[in-house]
């Protein structure tokens, strides 16, 4: 433990260089976009999964560590915790020893494998009818995320050697420092989430690639179900206020820019975004495919995300040509689509949701893909997208 919080001490006390920060929206190294508690907030005894959003496109195909370190809140949230004293933080221990580790601090967890749970006699000491049990407080979880990937059976001593090679920044690291609000509040806060992709103010199909060309623009926006815009107490000066949430939305990307890095849902703002190779810093990616993140925020601290993925399109490709769709003996048929050039084909979409896994064969001559569960059943409209920022509409497919 005294290891990695000297390591939090290092990290941040290193890392504020001009050249270590990158335009806000563009994600090229390794970045943490966002951390999730589910549930939102909790009751005293009350366990909460936790998950972040880590990204280091710098090493694909490799993966990153997240060390999750808990300390136990303080009833009258007056900012007590352990994680908030700075002696503690310039206290060494051992990371792998839990019986050195700071009173009321605790290891909870590695990676997606992190669990937060308060106390259950947290607010025992206050009376019965003390309003800061609804008010509640926060406990306070540090996650230090790493660019390499750690064995979780790791001795202390390749945990020293991890560690070594993350303060000569050999190894780049990144801490978060996460709030889970904890109170005896009726009013229970759930995650917003996004139910559907707006581009230039129609629904995108489930699970389809944005089609974008060099340096083009596209209006996006996102929205929420009705029930994510929660009413909630707000206790203010003058006493209690009833409102509702406000769900807000960070974009980012793996290239390109947005005209509006943060929106607020359904307030009228949209954001454009404008595709990658309209300036030479900002270049067409490898292989022409990329990725866009939403990360949501509701007025009461809940948070999730999306990830969309975009295509930049290729006017020298071959034009596909798409001669047949062959017919499903069952649902769990692939579906089969017959013609040529079909390597140029990006997605094809049934019943307004995109197939999964698909691909064209060597020859160009069949393409085929996976039905999403979320296909109803029934005759289902087919469209075709191709890697030439085409929308081409190919007949109806009936759906077992």
């Amino acid at each position: 433990m005294r290891a990695l919080l000297a390591l939090v001490v290092t990290v941040s006390a290193t890392a504020c260089t001009p050249e270590d920060f990158p335009e806000e929206t563009v994600v090229d190294r390794l970045r943490v976009l966002g951390v999730s508690s589910s549930p939102a907030d909790l009751r005293p005894g009350e366990t909460a999964r936790l998950t972040s959003l880590v990204l280091d496109p710098t090493r694909p195909g490799q993966g990153t560590t997240t060390f999750w370190i808990g300390c136990d809140p303080d009833p009258f949230n007056l900012n007590r915790s352990v994680c908030s004293d700075p002696a503690v933080i310039d206290d060494p221990a051992a990371l792998g020893d839990m019986t050195m580790l700071p009173a009321g601090v605790k290891f909870i967890g590695l990676n997606a494998q992190a669990a937060y749970t308060a106390p259950a006699g947290l607010f025992g000491v206050l009376a019965a009818d003390d309003p800061q049990r609804t008010l509640g407080t926060v406990g306070q979880v540090l996650g230090i995320s790493i660019a390499e990937e750690v064995n979780p059976a790791a001795s202390m001593e390749e945990l020293r050697a991890v560690f070594a090679r993350v303060q000569s920044r050999e190894v780049r690291s990144l801490v978060s420092l996460f709030r889970v609000r904890i109170s005896e509040d009726p009013e229970r806060n759930t995650n917003p989430r996004v139910s559907k992709l707006l581009v230039a103010g129609e629904e995108w199909p489930a699970g389809a690639r944005l089609m974008v060309r060099p340096g083009g623009k596209l209006p996006l926006d996102v929205d929420a179900p009705d029930e994510a815009f929660e009413p909630f107490t707000a206790q203010t000066p003058t006493g209690a206020e009833a409102r509702t949430e406000r769900i807000l939305v960070a974009w980012y990307s793996t290239g390109g820019r947005f005209s509006e890095s943060r929106t607020a849902m359904r307030e009228g703002v949209k954001t454009v975004f404008t595709a990658p190779g309209a300036k030479p810093f900002d270049p067409i990616p490898e292989r022409r495919a990329g990725s866009l993140w939403t990360v949501l925020r509701d007025t009461r601290g809940g948070l999730s995300w999306s990830e969309f993925s975009f295509f930049v399109c290729d006017d020298a490709l071959p034009v596909p040509q798409v001669t047949r769709i062959r017919p499903l003996s069952s649902r769990g048929d692939a579906v089969t689509v017959e013609g040529a050039e079909l390597g140029s084909v990006l997605d094809v979409i049934v019943g307004g949701v995109a197939l999964r896994r698909g691909r064209a064969d060597a020859t160009g001559t069949t393409w085929e893909g996976e039905l999403d569960p979320a296909v109803p059943a029934g005759v289902q409209p087919v469209v075709v997208h191709t890697r030439r920022c085409e929308r081409l509409e190919r007949g109806t497919l009936v759906v077992p």
